[in-house]
């Protein structure tokens, strides 16, 4: 996929849990430097995090949001890899869905 030929890319986080947990992550993953922190309050949160493009890094920080949600019982539902953080030009590929 040309799309994803630069050395980087964003993983998106799909969450869902309790609304006052999901906003304590929010602020969490805001003040870490994450974009696309709001919405909470509908249940869902779509965090996003510009990462090196390789296995070891991917890893390392679905590890740690798989650390920071247990307490809260916040589910990963889905990780995307996205060329973008713009949802209107970014093409995505799914990572991980917990529905597999």
């Amino acid at each position: 996929m040309p799309e994803f030929a630069d050395k980087r890319l964003w993983l998106t986080f799909y969450l869902s849990g309790p609304l006052l947990n999901l906003e304590s992550v929010s602020h969490f993953l805001a003040r870490e430097g994450w974009a696309n922190t709001d919405g909470w309050d509908f249940g869902f949160l779509y965090p996003k995090l510009e990462v090196e493009k390789t296995v070891p890094a991917i890893v390392a920080v679905a590890v740690k949001m798989h650390d920071l949600c247990r307490p809260y019982g916040i589910d990963i539902i889905n990780i995307d890899a996205d060329t973008s953080p713009d949802v209107t030009t970014s093409k995505f590929v799914t990572l991980y869905d917990a529905d597999l």
